[in-house]
């Protein structure tokens, strides 16, 4: 095998390449794929590459894979990382370092748990790290034999390594993977198929490595008879050598035809200790000098002696590894079965690896055993709190088989275990068939229906509600007698209920599980129940039920003190937000987020998720933006990708507000297609509503209900019936009225006017208030309209929601101009127009501002006068009577005057003539819509 650059011939267009790869040519992942049959010269290849790397100043992050291991979790992690593992853990954010401790078993005893996705960001923010400071190349020799938790963390990182100077060459037997050519176009990613050696490069290649000079016939002969390939070509000159013919053209001695026949002559050299040292190493995954040493005993030096100089092992630090992987597959394939399994029991007492121990164990184990299951049953455990779910499925179903027949609860408990783990890998149709075999030998009643719960959850996630309902109600049927596990099934049933029949059924589910609960004398799962009801009671539209959540909250305070608050506090939490009681959502939030990031608790991104639309409704946009970003951020921490769809959208909502459209525009539209995948139609009509926003915001209404009318479709079919849940209330309904579908707005307008008014919703008062001051002005009743936006003004003023407040201000000012009322409107319009300005929502102020030129002339000084005071003033200056203002604003003939008593002191006039030269000449001036 070549070990250097100067060792290597035959390959110049390939080092080339290679090189120009290696060479700065921006800050982006580019990688390099060699592809080749076996013992044709990729290993060379990559090892070369890590020379020139080295020598470009690159940090090198490499690992040579084998077959062995293969099956064992995170080996190819700890060689792509051990050598800097101790500079960069401790660098990394707390949670991960947990992951990576855990994942490369370094944890110690007390170490926390972790999960796949948590281990793959702390790999990913390792890399960000280490390529900061350095020029990072990644090198992988035979991926086909990469661990599987590698090899999901390394697909993981290399589709994430943006703007970052990262190199990555891999080295594979077939073809590229599919899942490199999804992550990195056609022109950064360098593909390298070796063929055959020319009989030139041949020819040198003996020279160079065995210091032979052939004669042409036989060098014809090994070419043929090799295929060009190296490591072939190699073994027959050796094998021509050995037999003294390598010099003498007719010597006559036979060429070998194929490579198996030139493997098993090199193993027969070796003589029993070297094969034996040979058979230790192929058996292990990580073979160490001292470990080869102490399974062998006595024959271990003479047999690693025999094994190294017999060109089968070379030794890499501490390590053991064969010169070429075919070379363990024929010494692996020499060990007979009974020996086989001697050896693996050899290895399971020596190993130290919890995971390689039971493995070890079960390849010595031909029949089931109770022990050697219980240790692979620990083993699933381990590797499954490492984060290495594939591995922890393997082992899993391992303990599964080893179980004998007669142990049927300890069998059964493996079953659910192993469903649980393949639930978790996101393997759901294995999870249902390890769970449906559970179901079939469980015994009647409360077992049953445990299993059942199971099952019913496992659809609900993989297959769809309607299942689970029918195996939800199954277990519910067999769970007399256990009141904990009959109100854990009525609250599943009170949830699914609600998306997919009706509200009060849903209500009565969870009435019963608080009943059960009680009966069952467990607080923690009636502070449960009770808060579930108050959320499904809110989220229908029926308001906060206060006795139920006082009590939750009540129980919740008594609870002990070492879980934070959960279920009572967050329902709380969800109502308060989305009823606009922002002051107290506030207070509660923050001292929940800060109880959460204390505890490292992941939950911080909901807590992060729900201030960020508070302070979006605040109209504090800089700080809302900040929330979502970093309620982003903690799930990356976390490893939290599922749910992303949701997770994004109010980050993209403030963006749209904020005038940036074509970034909050890409972010809904990329979770949007991730939420139609999923059929997640919460997420999907949240980023239409965004979506629908960003084009009625730019004046097309007709392209905005095509995302719009969906959106409200969608929230009407899963029951969100409180106002504060429907983002897209206001901008449906002003869509339709700018289209003039004026009857489909009002069908759509009366039963929110309704609901808002009996759940006593300010925001959505004013809202639904100010379409219906649309709607009468598009009849062409001003006047209707402009008293009834003064009913919404009214409402803003018990609200906090700034941009809603101005657009009903903009609405209303457009209705005064186009009512000739021009001083009335450029004051409402420049107070629209200042609030815009203050939230830094620029669409929407140049639509004020757009409204103002049309007005003409000069106005007032801004603040002169207050709404009311503006609306009478402009009433008065047209002529009409206190009485006849007072009737058209719904106000008493007292407030008219005294109104008007303020406006003349504020303006310097004592009549009303003179107060309506005043506002005339400020509305001086053409009208530019005619």
């Amino acid at each position: 095998m070549a070990t250097s650059i100067r060792d290597l011939v035959g390959r110049e267009a390939e080092l080339a390449g290679l090189q120009s790869l290696l060479e700065p040519c921006g800050d982006s992942l580019a990688a390099a794929v060699v592809v080749g049959e076996a013992g044709i010269g990729k290993t060379a290849l990559a090892l070369a590459a890590t020379e020139m790397a080295r020598a470009h100043g690159y940090l090198v992050l490499s690992c040579r894979t084998s077959e062995t291991e293969a099956g064992f979790s995170f080996a190819g992690l700890g060689d792509l990382i051990g050598g800097v593992v101790s500079d960069v853990i401790p660098r990394l954010p707390r949670p991960q370092q947990h992951a990576l401790n855990a994942a490369l078993g370094l944890w110690g005893s007390g170490g926390a748990p972790a999960n796949e996705g948590v281990v793959a960001f702390a790999f990913l923010s390792a890399l960000r790290m280490l390529a900061t400071r350095n020029k990072l190349l990644i090198a992988v020799d035979d991926v086909q034999w990469l661990d599987p938790a590698s090899l999901a963390i390394l697909r993981f990182a290399l589709a994430r390594l943006d703007k970052l100077q990262v190199t990555a060459v891999l080295t594979v037997r077939d073809e590229v993977p599919h899942w490199l050519r999804q992550t990195l176009p056609e022109e950064r990613l360098l593909v390298i198929e070796l063929g055959p050696l020319s009989l030139g490069a041949l020819r040198e290649m003996l020279r160079v490595r065995l210091g032979a000079v052939l004669p042409r016939p036989t060098l014809l002969r090994i070419s043929e008879t090799s295929g060009g390939n190296p490591l072939y070509a190699l073994e027959l000159a050796r094998a021509l050598q050995r037999r003294g013919g390598i010099t003498d053209p007719g010597s006559g001695l036979a060429v070998p035809r194929n490579l198996e026949v030139l493997v098993r002559e090199r193993l027969d050299r070796l003589g029993a200790d070297g094969l034996e040292v040979s058979q230790i190493v192929a058996a292990l995954a990580r073979p160490t000098l001292g470990l080869v040493k102490a399974v062998a005993g006595d024959r271990g030096e003479i047999g690693l002696s025999a094994a190294v100089d017999g060109g089968v092992l070379e030794l890499d630090g501490d390590r053991l590894r064969f010169v070429h992987p075919l070379l363990r597959s024929a010494v692996y394939s020499r060990v007979g079965g009974v020996k086989r399994q001697s050896l693996h029991g050899r290895l399971a007492r020596l190993v130290t690896d919890r995971e390689e121990q039971a493995r070890h164990l079960a390849l010595a184990t031909s029949q089931p055993d109770r022990q050697v299951a219980h240790v692979v049953e620990a083993a699933a455990e381990d590797a499954h709190r490492r984060g290495a779910i594939l591995a922890a499925v393997e082992l899993a179903e391992l303990a599964i088989k080893l179980t004998p027949p007669l142990d049927g609860d300890d069998l059964r408990r493996r079953v659910l275990a192993c469903a649980d783990i393949s639930r978790d890998s996101g393997d759901g149709q294995r999870a249902i068939a390890l769970l449906e075999q559970a179901h079939r030998t469980a015994p009647p009643g409360a077992a049953r229906a445990a299993v059942l719960v199971r099952l019913a959850s496992v659809l609900n996630d993989f297959v769809g509600l309607r299942n689970a309902l029918d195996r939800y109600r199954a277990a519910l049927a067999e769970a007399d007698g256990d009141e904990a596990l009959q109100a854990e099934i009525q609250l599943n049933l009170a949830e699914l209920v609600a998306a997919t029949e009706d509200r009060n059924s849903a209500l009565s589910h969870a009435e019963r599980a608080v009943e059960a609960a009680s009966r069952a004398g467990d607080a923690a799962l009636r502070c449960r129940a009770l808060a579930t009801y108050g959320r499904l009671h809110f989220r229908a539209g029926l308001g906060v039920a206060h006795s139920q959540m006082d009590e939750a909250l009540a129980i919740e305070r008594s609870l002990p003190e070492s879980s934070l608050p959960t279920a009572a506090t967050w329902a709380l939490a969800y109502q308060l937000v989305w009823s606009g009681d922002l002051e107290r959502a506030r207070k509660l939030l923050e001292e929940l987020r800060q109880k959460l990031r204390a505890r490292e608790d992941p939950q911080e991104h909901d807590a992060l998720w729900f201030l960020s639309f508070l302070e979006w409704r605040a109209g504090n946009w800089d700080l809302g933006a900040r929330h979502a970003a970093d309620s982003l951020a903690v799930r990356e921490l976390f490893g939290l990708e599922g749910g992303q769809p949701i997770a994004a959208l109010p980050g993209a909502l403030i963006a749209a507000y904020r005038g940036q459209i074509e970034d909050a525009g890409a972010r809904s539209e990329l979770a949007l297609k991730a939420a139609e995948a999923g059929g997640i139609r919460i997420a999907q009509s949240g980023h239409r509503a965004v979506l629908g926003f960003i084009e009625l915001s730019r004046g097309d209404a007709e392209t905005a209900l095509r995302y719009l009318e969906p959106g409200w479709e969608m929230r009407d079919s899963v029951g969100l019936l409180e106002p504060g849940h429907r983002l897209e209330l206001a901008d449906t309904l002003e869509a339709l009225i700018a289209v003039g579908r004026l009857e489909a707005a009002e069908s759509k307008l009366i039963p929110w006017e309704e609901r808002s008014r009996a759940l006593d919703r300010s925001w959505a008062i004013a809202i639904t208030a100010r379409c219906r001051a649309l709607l009468h002005a598009a009849r062409g009743d001003s006047a209707g309209a402009v008293a009834i936006f003064d009913r919404a003004l009214a409402e803003h003023e018990r609200t906090q929601d700034p941009f809603q407040h101005a657009r009903t201000l903009l609405a209303l000012g457009v209705t005064q101009r186009r009512a000739k009322q021009r001083g009335a409107a450029r004051l409402t319009l420049e107070k629209a127009l200042a609030i815009f300005d203050r939230l830094g929502a620029p669409l929407w102020a140049e639509k004020a501002r757009a409204e103002v030129r049309r007005i003409g002339g000069r106005g007032p000084s801004r603040g002169e006068l207050t709404e009311a005071e503006l609306r009478i003033a402009s009433l008065v200056a047209e002529g009409r009577t206190n009485r006849e203002v007072a009737t058209a604003l719904f106000v008493t003939q007292h407030t008219v005057e005294a109104a008007l008593t303020r406006t003349y002191q504020k303006l310097g006039v004592r009549s009303r003539t003179a107060l309506a030269a005043r506002l005339a000449r400020h509305a001086s001036g053409p009208d530019q819509t005619g």
